[in-house]
């Protein structure tokens, strides 16, 4: 499902190249748990934009379900992102005028979806996070974990090979972080490969797999005890 193969990434800092991911191999393999996990400045949230298809390596390939993605131009990564990843933020990044059902249809809007489809899946996959009766809703009427859980419907709904979440609890209380990761849980039980990127080892640790990254390198790869890869 998901192969680096070789990655870098650094950045220029005036004469200087400040270097981020060095020499990243990493095999996930579709339907699995996966956390991703590193103290702040360690490269997670680089490593997690290139493969959300967010940011481009300096160096290296990656293959998303067997296609070479960064030989397609910007046009074609917006529309990988689109089509095969459902992105989860730690800010949620709701818009706030529209309600629920609005921001759950957004990405289909994007994906050029019929109107009749767009309320009809959005309205499915608020049912599938337990907030249909929330569906008007705007952002501000709704509690942190409940907009957590509108994002998370909003990641679900283009069907995505891949969901991938950025911190998804740091801005949540713990009872509301339990929901979510009940959620998550839920979510990989039926199938769904989950990439979840935390500094928190609370968090990782209802992943099947952890990965542990520190100065931009590949330090340990974990499988939870009890757990297995598929």
């Amino acid at each position: 499902m998901i192969e680096l193969k070789g990655i870098f990434k650094s950045y220029q800092a005036g004469h200087l190249q400040i270097p981020v991911l060095k020499n990243i191999h990493l095999t996930i393999d579709e339907g699995e748990y996966v956390a991703i996990m590193g103290p702040s400045g360690s490269g997670k949230s680089t490593l997690m934009n290139i493969i959300g298809c967010l940011d481009r390596p300096s160096e290296g390939t990656y293959f998303l379900n067997g296609r070479d993605v960064f030989k397609e131009d910007d046009t074609g990564l917006a529309a990988v992102r689109n089509r095969t990843i459902g992105f989860v933020f730690q800010q949620f990044q709701l818009l706030p005028r529209m309600d629920a059902q609005k921001n759950v249809e957004l990405p289909l809007v994007y994906a050029g979806v019929s109107k009749a489809e767009r309320k009809k899946r959005a309205l499915e996959a608020l049912r599938r996070v337990g907030l249909e009766d929330r569906k008007s809703h705007r952002p501000s009427e709704l509690s942190g974990g409940q907009q957590q859980r509108v994002a998370i419907a909003r990641a679900l709904v283009t069907q995505p090979l891949v969901l991938l979440a950025d911190e998804p609890t740091g801005a949540l209380d713990s009872h509301s972080s339990g929901i979510v990761l009940d959620l998550f849980d839920e979510l990989h039980q039926e199938g769904r490969t989950v990439v979840l990127i935390t500094h928190d080892p609370e968090v990782a640790e209802r992943a099947q797999r952890q990965l542990i990254i520190r100065d931009g390198e590949l330090i340990a790869d974990q499988v939870r005890a009890g757990g297995k890869r598929r």
